[in-house]
């Protein structure tokens, strides 16, 4: 049996302000690589007590003075009173292992006078003891792999040693392997904090119009950030100035999967920007960044424009959202619901939308019609905005299922007085249909791409060819790297 006695190789990172719900995603995904690394420890350490035929083996580590016990195999009393142990350093058989004042085998400790006479022997009832040291690939001393019987082995000898030194570098390398990617973390918490403290990311605004007319009815704010940068002693590759070209609001639709994905540095789309932030507890705070940048542009927007902003669940659940959109021009506002993980507060999130909405803001659903759990969030949020999934968009006019998909979904917004708003509109023929089936407003690069203000007037009506860039790009600065 093998006790987690607290986590290998890691310390806990901040838990940032995203709440409990905010937290899930990002829990899963490092709980996830943590519990990877510490199995594969676990399994190491039930092998040294086997072949060694010891009572337990442990992964001990140094912090300060003490040494602190992370992870241990074994049975009965002895496990219990070992887990999370704490005790200085200088007790110890392995600081004496260290320095050199003991060997890394004692078949015997009751029986050699090095080890007869202290106090660690009779506590824990020592009778035979092996160790090695573990260093993490950098060099640093990270701490000891060690295991004990209660009764003496005079078959111990250097051959066990050897072992357990082989062990530890199958141990090193889990741990460090964790090292790195709290150190991945701890890049990522930089980068982000950087981007709240110059007021978040760069803001941009896709015009929406109405397909009767033409007219200009608001405009939804999208985030640009700038090249995130490459940790230190990374390759970086090149990292100049880019151009922020893909669409994004304040949270994106894609996983964070650094492994899956390749480098989480360089030119990244808004939706990993957010995705990363989530993953290390500050997704709240960096959506927030972007409202905020968003919402100190309302004063240009004339009366009867409406400016929309992405939010996750998490973000409306966790309360911080209303007072930031206390506003004058609050009825001005809508907030689009974007989800990536899903609500799992949904009688909390449903709370806040109803303070908004007693605000006077507006609610949206975003990304309708993609899933049967986006048309369940219809019956039970009511919006007063449903935002079609640029998909039902695509080639609408020569796909008759997707056309009665939009039918459908002109029905049911108006039954339940909403205004119904296609996404993605990319040609002429696109737009005849969506306003012939009763669309009410829509969005897309024919119509006009995202870019700073002032908004246009009317749309340009620009068809968007095969390969082409389908958001208009904001130069943005480069993020310097946080020291080392």
């Amino acid at each position: 049996m093998s006790v987690f006695a607290s986590r290998a190789g890691s310390q806990d990172p901040p838990a940032g302000r995203d709440g409990r719900h905010g937290r899930r995603g990002r829990d899963r995904r490092v709980g996830g690589r943590v519990r990877e690394r510490t199995d594969e420890v676990a399994r190491v350490l039930d092998l040294a007590r086997r072949h060694l035929g010891t009572d337990v083996a442990w992964l001990s580590r140094f912090t300060g003075d003490e040494q602190v016990i992370d992870l241990i195999s074994g049975e009965g009393e002895l496990v219990e009173r070992l887990v999370g142990r704490h005790v200085e350093q200088e007790a110890t058989y392995c600081a004496r292992v260290l320095d050199g004042r003991l060997p890394a085998v004692i078949p015997d400790a009751r029986a050699d006078q090095r080890t007869a006479a202290l106090a660690v022997t009779r506590e824990l009832g020592i009778g035979s003891y092996v160790g090695a040291p573990v260093y993490l690939d950098s060099g640093e001393f990270y701490g000891m792999l060690c295991a004990l019987s209660t009764e003496p082995d005079p078959g111990l000898g250097d051959r066990e040693a050897r072992f357990l030194g082989l062990l530890a570098d199958v141990v090193a390398d889990a741990v460090s392997a964790l090292h790195r990617g709290g150190a991945d973390d701890d890049h990522i918490r930089s980068v982000i904090a950087q981007v709240i403290a110059r007021g978040g990311p760069v803001m941009v605004f896709q015009p929406v119009f109405d397909l009767p007319t033409h007219g200009l009815v608001g405009a939804e704010a999208l985030a640009r950030f700038p090249t995130f940068p490459a940790p230190p002693g990374e390759p970086a590759g090149d990292l100049g100035e880019e151009t922020g070209d893909q669409a994004g609001g304040a949270a994106g639709e894609e996983a964070d999967d650094r492994s899956a994905a390749g480098p989480y540095f360089g030119d990244l789309p808004p939706d990993r920007w957010f995705a990363h932030a989530a993953s290390v507890g500050m997704g709240i705070d960096l959506e927030l960044a972007a409202i905020r940048a968003a919402v100190a542009e309302l004063p240009r927007f004339p009366r009867g424009l409406s400016l929309a902003v992405n939010a996750s669940p998490a973000t409306i659940a966790s309360g911080r959202l209303g007072e930031l959109l206390a506003v004058t021009a609050a009825d001005q506002l809508i907030v689009e619901i974007t989800e990536r993980d899903g609500i799992h507060d949904l009688p909390g999130t449903l709370a806040r939308l109803y303070e908004l909405r007693d605000m006077g803001v507006r609610i949206a659903v975003d990304n309708v019609g993609v899933a049967y759990a986006s048309l369940r969030r219809l019956v039970q949020i009511l919006p007063d905005v449903v935002k079609m999934n640029r998909w039902l968009t695509t080639d609408v006019g020569a796909d008759a299922a997707r056309r009665a998909l939009v039918e459908a979904l002109v029905h049911f917004s108006r039954q339940i007085g909403a205004c119904l708003v296609a996404e993605g509109i990319q040609r002429a023929d696109e737009l005849r249909v969506l306003t012939a089936a009763g669309v009410d407003q829509g969005q897309g690069e024919f119509l006009g791409p995202p870019g700073p203000l002032p908004l246009p007037a009317h749309g340009r009506c620009v068809p968007v060819r095969p390969g082409e860039s389908r958001a208009a790009g904001v130069r943005v600065r480069v993020l310097n790297p946080a020291p080392a």
